[in-house]
């Protein structure tokens, strides 16, 4: 367990190390906002493609092979970008990236397969902490070797710099981490058609779509702030990459205090779904702070507080949720698969959220972001209190 969290740590620093990056490194070629977010976008439409693929596919091979797959195409995917001297090569290397952006869901998969029921929960806070901490120090990373001078800022240094890092994730998995040996290896085809149709039946089962439903929500509403928060601070203060990157190191530092050290308690106490809603409770408190913050620091520190913890207890609660309610023959495709809606939400939050940005003022992302997680917490309370419905826990 401790091999793959160096592994998803490093893998993720290179990834947060271009975060505070890329929205300024568009508009360097000319992008306009609804264009910067086609980034994102772009990303995650390769990821929603290919994840239940890369996930069918270390089914039958195994985790650590396809893991290192992955891995290697993230450190081609920052070799383009690096490279890159327009917007359209930029927006192909953020393809690349999402072709081969399967790695959260694979160490799901090996976390439940190499995990007790009872302790899953601590072993997804402990990726999910990895996670974390990779966004805590790559945003620090990359802003300060990208400077805090808007007009002057230093892409090629941040961009190599992600690459060592990925090169090493690669090394890390290739030698230290170990094939699950509880892989499950009933389906033994390369048949996807029929996997799909397998993996569609989940939804019919109410817990899963219940929980496939809160996950698209939070995730649409969190990626609007992911997406536009750089352009946020640039236009409401006056920001570079540099400070930037620290905001977001502030409120990855927080999600990884949570995850990694009280995950557990906080959920033997409270449970895996009180957690949940308390979390989409803060995130649309957080989100709605955020429109009160334009020139107000303090503002917004308020707001990014809040958004760490609720990122920090929604995450692995709804992730241990879902292991609880899938189809274990089919584990990896089923996290593959909710990777992917993930991604579906992480495609049209970009879209959407750069067009608001765009058209009708820089708070309108979060204003709706804040309404969803309104309209959640109402789902909540009709799925449980008037339909009576349960989730397995």
């Amino acid at each position: 367990m401790h091999a793959l969290f160096l592994v998803v740590f490093s893998n993720l620093l290179g990834f947060g190390i271009i975060i505070p990056l890329l929205p300024y490194y568009a508009e360097k070629f000319g992008a306009e906002p609804n264009e910067v977010t086609l980034l994102m976008a772009s990303y995650s439409l390769m990821q929603l493609i290919f994840s239940p693929i890369l996930g069918r596919i270390s089914d039958i091979y195994g985790r650590k092979r396809v893991l290192i797959l992955c891995l290697i195409g993230s450190a081609a995917s920052y070799a383009f970008l690096f490279l890159a001297n327009s917007f359209v090569l930029v927006l192909l290397a953020r393809s690349l990236a999402g072709i081969f952006g399967s790695t959260t869901a694979i160490a799901n998969a090996y976390v439940t397969e190499t995990t007790s029921p009872e302790n899953r929960s601590k072993g997804m806070g402990l990726i999910g902490a990895a996670f974390g901490l990779g966004l805590v120090f790559g945003p620090v990373i990359g802003g300060f070797f990208g400077g805090g001078d808007i007009n002057n800022i230093d892409f090629q240094t941040p961009f190599l710099f992600a690459l060592i890092v990925s090169i090493i994730s690669f090394i890390l998995a290739y030698f230290l981490l170990n094939e699950p040996k509880k892989r499950n290896k009933q389906f033994i085809s390369m048949n996807f058609f029929n996997s799909f149709k397998d993996l569609l039946g989940l939804f019919k089962i109410n817990a899963i779509l219940f929980l496939t439903t809160a996950f698209f929500l939070v995730t649409f509403s969190f990626a609007g702030f992911e997406t536009t928060f750089a352009l946020w601070t640039e236009r409401s203060m006056d920001w570079a990459s540099k400070q930037t990157g620290y905001a977001f190191t502030f409120t990855a530092l927080l999600v990884a205090i949570i995850q990694g050290m009280l995950i557990g308690k906080l959920t033997k106490v409270f449970g895996e779904l009180k957690l949940l809603i308390i979390s989409c409770f803060l995130m649309l408190v957080g989100l709605f702070f955020i429109t009160l913050s334009v020139q107000n620091l303090f503002n917004l520190i308020i707001a990014l507080s809040i958004l760490g913890v609720s990122v920090g207890l929604g995450n692995p609660s709804i992730n241990s949720l879902l292991s609880k309610n899938l189809n274990k023959k089919i584990i990896g495709s089923s996290f593959g698969v909710f990777q992917s809606v993930g991604s579906l939400a992480r495609i049209l939050s970009p879209l959407i959220m750069g067009n608001f940005f765009y058209f009708f003022g820089i708070n309108s992302p979060y204003k709706l972001g804040s309404f969803l997680m309104f309209f959640l917490l109402l789902l909540f309370i009709y799925y449980f209190v008037f339909l009576k419905k349960s989730i397995k826990t």
